[in-house]
């Protein structure tokens, strides 16, 4: 049986949808998890722990890294952020805890 072909669907509404865009960006950019804490200024078990999906970070170390991968934290109105295609959306209750 072959794998998949094409890029994975990424999950909605979840910290893991944020962890899987935030590890696939920065495999594009052909980064190591130690390179990109390097780059954020962050430990590499906060770049692990993101990537995982988890809920234990704080906001502030989520957009440092997000930053040194050139992307963003959007706040809005939710009918403006559902229109995005590539959005990952995070509402209420759907932490990893």
């Amino acid at each position: 049986m072959s794998a998949p072909s094409g890029p994975r669907r990424r999950r909605k509404d979840d910290l893991t949808g944020v962890g899987q865009l935030v590890a696939d960006r920065r495999l594009a950019l052909n980064l190591t998890q130690a390179e990109l804490a390097d780059l954020a200024g962050v430990g590499i078990s906060s770049v692990r722990t993101l990537e995982a999906g988890a809920d234990t970070l704080t906001l502030a170390v989520a957009l440092a890294v997000l930053d040194a991968l050139g992307l963003v934290l959007a706040v809005g109105p939710r009918p403006a952020l559902d229109a995005v295609p590539d959005a990952v959306l995070l509402r209420p209750g759907t932490g990893s805890r």
